[in-house]
């Protein structure tokens, strides 16, 4: 085996970084697809108790209290850390050990289940416990996906970080499907087994890090010292470099920007159609079923992602991706049939999967690994944010407009957003655009030709009987997944 000191990483992106210069390609090329599985298994496997648990968490507050109000505080104390703990997340990420940040998170998710399974056995009134369970598991989900996004670069080599970025993707939406369905099966057969798959999945993910041969996952040799030491105004500064490595990025910032107003003009979108299929007394499995057409519409998109974004670079990608979202939503807005609506929205999801991948490729190439766990946090930060904000307000919107003219209206804001994206987002050589444009109308023509067509006379006839249907019915509290931005 050489002596020789190994050479530098110099190249523009992530990579498996090799002690030995004497090592084979095809033996590294193992290493690293070893550690990817190792990685992203457990990852999915812990967000499917993260998703299961979550599911559980408000009917479980109901079934112990009967009070809609303490389901609401579970509800939000499970989201409320991924508003707030973004920032200093990514902060953390790029100071300290990014495997350790992700083991601990795991193991104090495995602690916190278990806890929370013995008081709801032990203490006569335990929704403190869930409370308190929910507040710790979201945060430490926040601080595992964060390190986990940064860690990806220093194990994907840069030729491959198309199809990483891809399988990370549907990864996400496929735990998402299989989440929420799960969960609430198992709620149904005893109030604690969510939580204890919970623990069980955390604890797989534990040991899926510990088998990891690559072992730093950072740019420098962590040591007992490093870490956040000092008062906040010495930290203010890295704050600032993650915010400004973003605005720099012209594409970066403007696709941001983008998802970002699009996750609340979704999540409108989402409650508007679960009002309309209320008050239509559309059945809840039925309503169920829609809504999982985002996910699986996700999980196709992220499947097919990377031949795309590998072909026709992420800035065509985003640009003509967010372009196909105008259709869709124009649909939302024309139709009155929720149905219609639904299966609209749910296509929105693949086109959004195009856009988290050809985003995360272009991080991992323009972004330093040293900044890049900051820069996650930011963008998260700001897309958590407006999940939040939109899922917030979004019955206030319906209530004071009413559905329809709320339709229209963000019809139009995804109008301005598609005209913004398109003057903003521009690529040196676009020559493989037209293609692409062709592709994406096409698949747009296919879809909107698949999807059922509106019954108008039903319409008129709503129309004579929309004060009858309107009448005493409520605005459901909380909203959906979105297509872009989130992890989810």
């Amino acid at each position: 085996m050489s002596t020789a000191p190994p050479e530098p990483d110099v190249r523009g992106g992530g990579g498996a970084e090799d002690s030995r210069t004497g090592e084979s390609a095809e033996a590294q090329d193992r290493v690293w697809r070893r550690d990817f599985t190792l990685l992203m298994g457990g990852s999915a496997f812990s967000q499917l108790g993260t998703l299961g648990a979550a599911a559980a968490n408000p009917l479980l507050a109901l079934a112990l209290t009967d009070s809609p109000i303490v389901a609401g505080w579970v509800a939000a104390a499970s989201t409320l850390p991924g508003l707030f703990l973004h920032l200093p997340a990514g902060l953390i990420a790029d100071r300290c050990d990014r495997r350790r940040i992700m083991l601990r998170s795991q193991l104090i998710r495995v602690l916190n289940s278990i806890v929370l399974f013995v008081g709801l056995f032990t203490v006569p009134e335990p929704w403190p416990f869930l409370v308190v369970a929910a507040v710790v598991d979201g945060s430490c989900a926040v601080f595992f996906r964060i390190a986990e996004m940064a860690a990806v670069r220093h194990v994907v080599p840069d030729g491959e970080a198309e199809n990483a970025m891809g399988k990370s993707e549907a990864r996400h939406h496929l735990a998402l499907v299989l989440g929420r369905p799960v969960g609430g099966l198992l709620f149904s057969l005893g109030h604690a087994f969510p939580y204890v798959l919970d623990a069980l999945t955390s604890f797989v993910s534990v040991v899926s890090l510990r088998f990891l041969r690559t072992k730093h996952l950072q740019s420098f040799e962590p040591t007992r010292g490093s870490g956040l030491r000092g008062p906040m105004r010495k930290m203010t500064p890295y704050f600032k470099e993650g915010f400004g490595w973003i605005s720099r990025d012209r594409f970066l910032c403007s696709s941001i920007v983008a998802c970002a107003v699009a996750n609340i003009g979704f999540q409108i979108i989402i409650l508007l159609l679960v009002v309309e299929a209320e008050r239509n007394h559309l059945s809840g499995s039925l309503i169920g079923t829609l809504l999982a057409t985002s996910g699986v519409s996700g999980f196709l998109g992220a499947m097919t992602a990377p031949g795309i974004v590998r072909r026709f670079r992420p800035q065509a990608t985003v640009k003509w991706c967010v372009a196909a979202w105008l259709p869709f939503v124009v649909i939302v807005a024309m139709t009155g049939d929720p149905v219609i609506g639904m299966c609209a929205w749910g296509a929105c999801s693949f086109m959004g999967a195009y856009i988290n991948v050809a985003l995360a490729v272009h991080q991992s190439k323009a972004i330093p690994k040293d900044v890049l766990g900051r820069v996650e946090g930011v963008l998260q930060f700001l897309t958590t944010g407006a999940v939040t904000l939109g899922a917030s307000a979004s019955g206030y919107v319906i209530k004071f407009f009413g559905p329809r003219p709320t339709a229209f209206l963000v019809a139009g804001t995804f109008l301005g957003i598609v005209a913004a994206v398109l003057c903003l987002v521009r690529r040196p050589n676009p020559a493989g655009e037209p293609t692409l444009v062709t592709l994406l109308f096409f698949f747009t023509l296919v879809a909107v030709w698949s999807l059922p067509r509106p019954d108008f006379r039903w319409r008129r006839q709503r129309a004579r009987w929309g004060g009858r249907a309107a009448a005493g019915t409520a605005l459901p509290v909380h909203g959906a997944a979105v297509p872009a931005g989130e992890d989810g």
